[in-house]
């Protein structure tokens, strides 16, 4: 019997759903074999490999025009 069966019924029950017992066995089972695959997976892996793009991008932007707003800043103080 899989182990997060009491947790889908329990949930199914919470939200009004009216589930037989082999209906929420088969969706227990599913989403334990989801989460083994998940168990598989290297978190550090997963970072680098959907890295954000658009976020580095506007992150480069935003600390170019901060250095360039500060050089100006400096040069616009008299000595």
């Amino acid at each position: 019997m899989p182990n997060l069966l009491p947790i889908v019924l329990t949930t199914a029950e919470s939200k009004g759903q009216d589930l037989s017992f082999s209906q929420a066995k088969k969706i227990a089972r599913r989403l334990e074999k989801r989460f083994d695959s998940y168990r598989d997976v290297d978190p550090l892996a997963y970072v680098l490999h959907f890295w954000d793009e658009t976020g580095e991008t506007a992150v480069k932007n935003v600390m170019t025009a901060n250095a360039l707003r500060r050089i100006n800043q400096k040069e616009s103080i008299p000595a």
